[in-house]
This record gives structure tokens, C-alpha cells and sequence, in this order.
């Protein structure tokens, strides 16, 4: 699987990731570093990985998560089944930031 991490609609980072194996390798196209998907980090581990697109999620321990989640359909709290749905992008952004997924 292939994501980017946009900025509008520049790439800032693509991110391959094997799911299989949990390995997970990056470009970066910007030097910006507030701007790629791991900052300062050039090689993120898997659990990185997982935590950015966590990080790109309603917090799950959101009181009212479970509305949430149907009203976007998604069964339950999985990161990625959310990102697809949403994008990624989260309101602190004001829309700039998303994240395009290729399969």
C-alpha cells in the first residue's frame, strides 16, 4: 500500500508500507519538517507508522466515537478504515493536510 501525505496538493511524503512484513519506507519531498508525515524521522518503524495514522483520527477515546463511527461507516476503531473514509484530515488543519491512499 502507497500513501501521501498531502499539503493541499503537494506530496510532502509517500509512505509504503508492507503490511505483512510491518515495514514501512518513506520519501520526503519537502524540507520543511513540520510539513512530512514523520518530521525529523527518516526511517519510521512500523509502530510509527501506526501512530501517525492514528494521529490523523478522532482520538478513540472520544465519549461519542461510536456515533462517529457509524455516521461515516466504519464498524469499528481501525485507523486506516477511517482514513479512507475521511481523508485524514483533521480540523486543526483547516483542510490543508490530507492523506491519499493507493492500493
Amino acid at each position: 500500500m502507497i500513501l501521501y501525505y498531502m499539503k493541499n496538493d503537494e506530496c510532502c511524503t509517500k509512505i509504503e508500507v508492507d503490511y505483512i512484513k510491518e515495514t514501512v519506507r518513506i520519501e520526503n519531498y519537502t524540507d520543511n519538517l513540520f510539513d512530512r508525515a514523520f518530521g525529523v524521522v527518516e526511517k519510521p518503524s512500523f509502530k510509527e507508522y501506526e501512530d501517525f495514522l492514528e494521529s490523523r483520527c478522532m482520538p478513540r477515546s472520544r465519549g461519542d466515537i461510536k456515533s462517529y463511527l457509524k455516521s461515516i461507516g466504519v464498524d469499528f476503531y481501525d485507523p486506516i478504515s477511517i482514513i479512507r473514509k475521511t481523508k485524514g484530515v483533521m480540523a486543526e488543519d483547516q483542510g490543508k493536510f490530507w492523506i491519499r491512499i493507493e492500493e
